[in-house]
């Protein structure tokens, strides 16, 4: 496959500028999302029916996770949303890092579906379905349509990887508005129109204020803006106006997103929770303590998505080979910017590649093009289909391992997963035993990180600071929660700092010890806690 290049962008293909905004480019996208007036003729649907059945395939493999018991992230957006619907102010009444929107998609979801664990799961597989149309539309602006199918489908089968998709974290979330940003940047450097460059702008602002890393993707856009017509004799105004364009539609949405947080006062707590609190959490992992983790992260993904990892560097070598000129390579850069996302935190849990796959995939779908249908095929492409086959047989077996077998698979590679998940499932229970014993206006406090205790039991965590997590990062937050706790005394206080999953010496402060003396009557130990209850007259 040969990458043809012009003026405007070196990435973008010339020969397929007929397509854009014609009957073909919306039959690329799918006539019912694109076109105006959509063609539900029989001819346009069977065109699309492949599309259609990429786009179902995320929504097909989340459906035996849907009811699954909501894991410790989940359960941070699942009881701050819960609150929200009930007149809570994020930051202000119930802490978190995350930006406000996967909030406001949990809620969302609760409004729709209903109160329940199924309801953020069907929303994010349907964004990510979504999403998989917004690849296909990418790449069948850049490259062929077998490409475009290629990566479409790529993406759609990597959102059934385990550990790293099959849940309703915030990456989930993210990823409609980060590829959509890209997409609307795509078209702004074809059409010239800054219009688009403002939409790509407001798209990247949304997927920033879904989790913060997405801000590199941006940062990379911003930087294809500033020279996106290398070569070109211009005025230095018309130089900059792509940018200026894309950080006023940044900048547009964002002020939107946190204007709400102004008028409720909680200003201050947004920017505090979004960025001073994060810069504490990210300078907290020293680069010695990152690179294991780093290590253990990779070669999961590399276990799961062999193809993908192997198939993205052999991509990046494949575009940067067939360009011929010294201009910014709209994908390949984008894919660094994901790669540095990734990154940015300093841990490397498995989820977090998910930001990474959109990019991997159509890079991936490039060499696979390349390597079928180019011109001058090397000759030891044997080696390379026996490779890539070996690479696909690694992916299916470590897969089929984690689908078939999962207990056993996990409990050989990683034993601390399976005690999450029960104490995940058990949660569903110690939430209905304190339901059962609270008023709806009684308030709790679980010192530990299974906060969906809250959710499951449907009472308002009694202050701010509700799970231990930022205890570690900010020494204000305990001296904190424990005053509010003096104040408030809730009925309830879950005490889920326990062996296996945390080491004894992580036990709870003296002082906490001490009120829970003087104020409550220990119950005993449930499922994997220990409950103490407010006495009589206090």
């Amino acid at each position: 496959m040969t990458l043809n290049t012009d003026g405007v962008l070196p990435v973008v293909v010339n020969n397929y500028r007929r397509y854009l905004w014609t009957d073909k480019m919306a039959a690329a996208f799918g006539s019912v999302v694109l076109a105006w007036r959509p063609n539900l003729g029989r001819r346009a649907l069977l065109d699309n029916l492949p599309l259609v059945v990429l786009c179902l395939i995320p929504i097909l493999l989340y459906l035996p996770v849907m009811v699954s018991p909501l894991e410790r992230d989940e359960g941070v957006y699942a009881t701050i949303a819960q609150r929200l619907l009930r007149g809570d102010v994020p930051y202000r009444d119930l802490f978190d890092n995350k930006p406000p929107i996967v909030y406001g998609w949990y809620a969302f979801s609760f409004l729709v579906f209903g109160e329940g664990v199924a309801a953020p799961r069907i929303v994010a597989a349907l964004l990510l379905s979504f999403t998989t149309l917004a690849i296909f539309g990418e790449a069948r602006m850049l490259f062929p349509r077998r490409v475009a199918y290629l990566g479409a489908g790529a993406f759609a089968v990597a959102t059934g990887l385990p550990f790293v998709a099959l849940n309703a974290n915030t990456e989930a979330y993210m990823l409609l508005p980060l590829v959509a940003s890209l997409v609307a940047f795509t078209i702004g450097t074809r059409r010239g129109r800054l219009s688009w460059f403002v939409l790509a702008g407001a798209l990247g602002a949304l997927a920033v204020m879904t989790k913060q890393v997405a801000v590199w993707n941006l940062v990379a856009l911003a930087v294809i803006a500033l020279f996106w017509r290398w070569g070109k004799v211009e005025t230095a105004w018309r130089r900059i106006t792509p940018l200026l364009s894309l950080l006023a539609g940044a900048a547009a949405a964002t002020a939107l997103i946190a204007t709400p947080f102004l008028f409720a006062g909680a200003f201050s707590d947004f920017v505090y929770a979004n960025i001073s609190y994060n810069w504490l959490y990210v300078r907290f992992v020293t680069i010695g303590e990152g690179l294991p983790h780093l290590g253990l992260g990779v070669t999961l993904l590399s276990a799961l998505a062999a193809p993908l990892v192997v198939g993205t560097a052999l991509g990046i070598f494949t575009v940067l080979r067939r360009t011929r000129r010294n201009a910014a390579y709209l994908l390949v850069v984008w894919a660094a910017a994901s790669a540095v996302g990734v990154a940015s935190g300093g841990r490397f849990f498995p989820h977090y590649f998910l930001q990474l796959v959109p990019a991997m995939v159509l890079l991936t779908a490039v060499v696979v093009d390349d390597r079928f249908h180019g011109h001058d095929p090397h000759p030891r492409w044997k080696v390379a289909t026996t490779f890539s086959a070996i690479l696909i047989f690694v992916s299916l077996g470590a897969n089929a391992l984690l689908y078939l077998a999962p207990l056993r698979t996990e409990h050989r590679l990683a034993p601390t997963v399976i005690y999450q998940e029960e104490w995940d499932a058990a949660s569903q229970s110690l939430g209905a035993y304190i339901s059962a014993r609270t008023g709806p206006e009684d308030t709790i406090f679980n010192l530990g990180r299974q906060s969906q205790i809250y959710f499951y039991a449907d009472r308002r965590p009694a202050v701010r600071y509700f799970y231990d997590y930022v205890y570690d990062y900010d020494e204000t937050a305990l001296p904190v929660t424990l005053e509010a706790l003096r104040q408030t005394k809730p009925v309830y206080i879950i005490d889920s700092l326990q062996p296996p999953l945390f080491e004894p010496t992580e036990k709870k402060p003296d002082e906490l010890a001490a009120l829970l003396s003087q104020d409550y009557v220990y119950e005993g130990r449930i499922f994997f806690s220990d409950v103490y209850r407010l006495k009589a007259g206090r």
